[in-house]
Parts: C-alpha cells; structure tokens; sequence
C-alpha cells in the first residue's frame, strides 16, 4: 500500500525505524497474573472502551487466500482445524496444536495475529488488521508526530487529514494493533487511537432459511472454496435488501413441462397461469392448461427454480422468490415462426418478462422478417404492463459465434440426438441475434468463460453457470447450479433421479432464467421501467472484473475493449445488487 506523510513535509511518508518498546515480561508460571492480564486487555473504539479476551484456538493470518494459509501452516508444521478467509487478505486459523507455540512458527515468515472475542462473549469475535488509526492533537507540530512514529516503529499507510494518521505495525514495533494503539493511547500527544477491526456485516435482508441455499453459489458466493471464486456470483443478497421481487411482477418460462406441485413452486398465488401448447399443424395452436411434465421433458421445472424459486425455508431459492411465475409448455422441435410468433403474443398479455433457455446449433436461421418485427414491436410496448416486455434469451452452447454472415470456419458441435457434426456456412443463431432482446452467455464458478458458452456482438450480458464441454475433450472445472428438478419422469425426465433438487443444471440454459430473475427483481423496485431501461441498466452495472480465459479455444478474443465490451461477455456479469439500485434510484 503507498505509505503517505501527515500534514506538512516534516513527517516522512513510509517512516521505519527501530524502537526502544518492548513486549512485558511473560509470567507464565503465575495462573493468577495470567488472568488478571487477560481481563484487563480491551481497545477504544468511537471514544468507548471494548473489553476483550483471546481465543484460545484460533489465530488470524495474513495471506492472500486460503490456499495460501495452507500452505503457510503446512510448511510452519502447524496442525489445524479449519480455515476461513476473512477478506482483506486475512485468514482464521483453528489450530489444534498449543497457540503460542504454533503461532510463533508461523511467525518465522509470517504476519500472525491473536484472534480475540468481546469479553464473556466467545461468538463475538474481534478481528484486527494489523494497523490503526492515530489522531494527534492540535498543535503536536511535524517534527514530534515524526518522532512518535519513530519511537514506536510505525509505518504511514495513509494521511487522512485533520492530523489524522493510518498506521501499520512493524516487526520492529514488537506488538499488535491493539496493543500498540492502547499504548500510543496514553500519550500526551494522542487525542484517540483505535485499531482498523474487520467487520462482519450482515444484509439488511437475511439471506434465506432454503437449506440449500448454501449451496446455490450462483447467488451468492461470500468465499473462495474448492472450484468457486469469491465473486463469481450475482449479488442477490443486497438486491433482496431492496425488494426480493413483488407477485405483481410475472416472469414467463417458456420450455417443456413444469411440476407446479413441487414445494418451491407450489405457493400461494404464485402461479399467475399455464399455458401448454398444442399444435394445430404448423401454423396455428391451441391452448390448454396442463403444463405437468411428460415422459422426456426435463428443463422446463429447473429453469422456473433458478428464476422464481419461493423462499419458503425449504429446498432452493430463485432469484427473485417473491415473484409470480407464467408456466409455458411448449414442444420444442415443431414449432413454425408463425407459432412462436403466437406464443409470444400470448406471453406478452400475461408477463412482464420471458425467459427463453432454448437455441438453434450452429446454422444460418434469421429471424422471419414477421417475427422480427413482432419481437421489436413486443419489446417496445408489450408486457402486461405495456412497458415492453423483457426477453431473456440464451446465447447457446455450441461454443460458436451467435452471428457471423461471413464465417467459413468449420465448428464442431453436437446435436440435441447426441450426434458430432461439422458446420463451416454462415452463422446465424435466430432470436439470440435480435437487437431487442436480452442474449446472455454464460460465466462459471472460476470467473471464467464457460467452456462452451457461445460469443459475439450480440451478448448482452453473462450470468454464472455450470461449465462443461460438450464435445467431452477437455476436463473443465467448475460448479454446477442447484435448483429444482422433476422426480420419477423417467430415465431423460431428471437431472437427479429420485430427488426434486439437482446440482447438475447449467448451460446458458441456467443462465438465461438468471438472468430474468435480476429483470423481475428490477421491476418489482421500479415497476415504471421500460424494457429498454431495463436492458440498459443490466448493461451499466454489470461486472467486468472476469478471468479471460477459457478451457476450450475460442476464435475471438475476449478481453474488454475501450466500450466497456467483451465478445464472450457482453457488457459483463450480470450484479443484481446494483442493478436493482440503480432500477430504484430512477422510481419517481
């Protein structure tokens, strides 16, 4: 960090020498003395004084991450328990060997601190970085802070004006933050010292009761973890702070049959209607009511638990849960133009936005200039609002551009019946192409390009996803997404056969509902946006902090340009927190 002066040029950024402090002598023959000194250990916080005592298992290294506290502790031939990564580069150690001897090995290389807890409150932990804040009096003048800092071997990481100094301990200075600042504390000179405390905050909103919403990373992904990157997810948590989405916001799933009985989509007035398409030959259909899965489908009930989930403290949660959901059961391989057209219109009475998890391989299929005109059309002034209504559509997991008129490469996908095919013609992936809609592709758990993610001009934004490649010849990494899944439908009805959850949903398939979930949520806190703002503000506020890489070789380079765009990215990773504060701040 840059080391900076105070006040004038008399103190020196980055002072450093030694000093004559000393830690006091240990008595650990006298039980008595022991715990006198522990009740009498506390730190100033806000002019208040904080009673506190050392934990007696547990210390507090600075390392990078986890991995590398591992093997900080590996090398010291330190034995412990657990760790945890606390953020800002610490790390808490649970250690099963005696503290002061383990913690002194880690010394030899590292910085390692005690972790402490408020005094006769064990869960209470106070976790200390290794500076504080130094406010002198007025009137001390340079040259006397300068000298301070000397005598008690003290860094400047920053000035802060108003004589107010940052510091960092030293090993020179031979003690911790809190013990250090408790001495400066007692000069003449100090108006207040007070160590810099890492706190543990909680969402205004908790985060749900769902029992695996531990393990739905894709919303929330406080740490780093075996395959998950911190930050590899959404951001829903301070989203839900704002609104976890409103019944009167409808979020239309549009693919193959839905359990409506299962728990996380079984509540009250959650259903807001059903819609199963039967075709009429090929271009026109009917509309029936029952949308329960037949033997084959499998989709449609996970991409509807990613979006709308209920909170209901069982299984999953959605990432807008308070929404309502549309349940549209379609056939996937029959419908003509016309009737997709017909489709939509009838989505279009009933939701404020669709989600569309389905795409065609790698061919050349424009959209029907009818179509296309009746999506922008849709988009502008549709919805049940009459706002425009939001389409969610999948960029496509072949690992190929979404457009390209001009393409001769050969791309090598495989087919929805299992079959490897090459294709080397013109490209063009129909809706996913629309300049009205929504195209997502698809990050993974590493902060990463999922392996067969689809790319170009066309990606609007990414959402976390599995990763895999579907030519199987690569081994990829990352995690899977945990969301509802059909039960007893058969051998291809499932994605975990005998439970009503998986782990194993991904694709932009997941991306996709994802995604028109954070539209819904944006709704639900400003219900007067219009599709295209709602568009707009997805692409402002989403994430570019993304690892360019890729496990399998992609023909165009992903980096972010000088627009703020990425090929394989879009504008970025959808963040749910600031896309729903921004969708507020614009409400009246």
């Amino acid at each position: 960090m840059r080391r900076a002066g105070c006040g004038g040029a008399g103190v020196a950024a980055g002072l450093r020498l030694d000093g004559s402090s000393r830690r006091p002598a240990e008595q650990p023959h006298l039980a008595s003395t022991m715990e006198v000194r522990v009740a009498k250990m506390h730190f100033w916080q806000g002019g208040n004084k904080i009673s506190i005592e050392k934990k007696d298992d547990t210390a507090v290294l600075r390392a990078p991450d986890v991995e590398s506290a591992f093997r900080a502790a590996e090398k010291a031939r330190v034995n412990i328990g657990s760790l945890k990564s606390l953020g800002g580069g610490l790390v808490k150690l649970q250690i099963r060997s005696e503290l002061d001897d383990a913690m002194a090995r880690l010394r030899t290389d590292h910085v390692v601190h005690h972790l402490y807890h408020t005094a006769g409150q064990p869960e209470d932990e106070v976790i200390i970085t290794d500076t504080f804040y130094l406010k002198f009096k007025p009137g001390t003048g340079d040259e006397r802070i300068a000298q301070i800092l000397r005598d008690d071997s003290l860094d400047v990481v920053r000035a802060l004006g108003e004589e107010t100094l940052l510091v960092r301990v030293t090993d020179a200075t031979g003690r911790n933050a809190i013990k250090a600042s408790n001495a400066a504390a007692e000069r003449e000179e100090i108006e207040y010292a007070e160590p810099n405390i890492v706190h543990d905050l909680s969402p205004s909103s908790p985060a749900p009761t769902d029992p695996l919403f531990r393990h739905q990373w894709h919303l929330a992904a406080p740490e780093d973890g075996p395959d998950l990157v911190k930050g590899a997810d959404i951001a829903v948590l301070g989203a839900w702070a704002v609104t976890r989405g409103s019944r009167e916001v409808v979020v239309a799933i549009a693919d193959d049959g839905f359990d409506l009985t299962h728990p996380d989509l079984n509540a009250p007035n959650k259903i807001r209607g059903r819609l199963n398409i039967v075709l009429r030959g090929n271009s026109e259909l009917d509309v029936r009511d029952d949308v329960m899965p037949r033997e084959g489908d499998y989709h449609g009930t996970p991409c509807a638990g990613v979006a709308v989930a209920e909170a209901n403290g069982q299984g999953t949660v959605g990432v807008a849960p308070g929404c309502s959901l549309l349940a549209v059961r379609f056939p996937l391989k029959q419908m003509s133009d016309a009737q997709l057209a017909e489709m939509f219109e009838k989505i279009s009475a009933k939701a404020d936005v669709v989600s569309c998890s389905w795409a065609v391989g790698p061919t050349n299929r424009p959209v029907s200039s009818y179509l296309h005109g009746l999506i922008a059309r849709l988009a502008r002034s549709g919805g049940r609002r009459g706002r425009g209504l939001v389409f969610c559509v999948a960029a496509g997991n072949n690992n190929c551009p979404i457009k390209e008129p001009e393409n001769q490469s050969t791309y090598t996908f495989r087919t929805s019946e299992g079959r490897i095919v090459d294709y080397s013609g013109p490209i063009h992936r129909w809706i996913a192409a629309h300049p009205d809609v929504i195209t997502v592709s698809a990050s993974t758990s590493l902060k990463a390009r999922a392996a067969y993610s689809c790319w170009g001009e066309q990606v609007s934004v990414c959402a976390p996803s599995s990763n895999f490649d579907e030519l199987e010849r690569v081994v990829v990494r990352g995690r899977g997404i945990t969301t509802t899944d059909n039960e007893g439908t058969g051998p291809r009805g499932e994605y975990t056969p005998g439970s009503r959850y998986t782990s194993r949903f991904g694709g932009t398939s997941s991306a996709t509902p994802t995604v028109a979930g954070v539209c819904a949520l944006m709704i639900s806190a400003n219900p007067d946006l219009t599709a295209t703002q709602v568009r707009q503000i997805l692409c402002q506020t989403a994430d570019k902090d993304l690892v360019i890489d890729s496990e399998t070789e992609v023909r165009r380079p992903g980096h972010f340009d000088a627009r703020g765009f990425s090929l394989w990215f879009g504008h970025g990773k959808v963040n749910a927190t600031k896309a729903v504060a921004a969708a507020a701040a614009m409400n009246g």
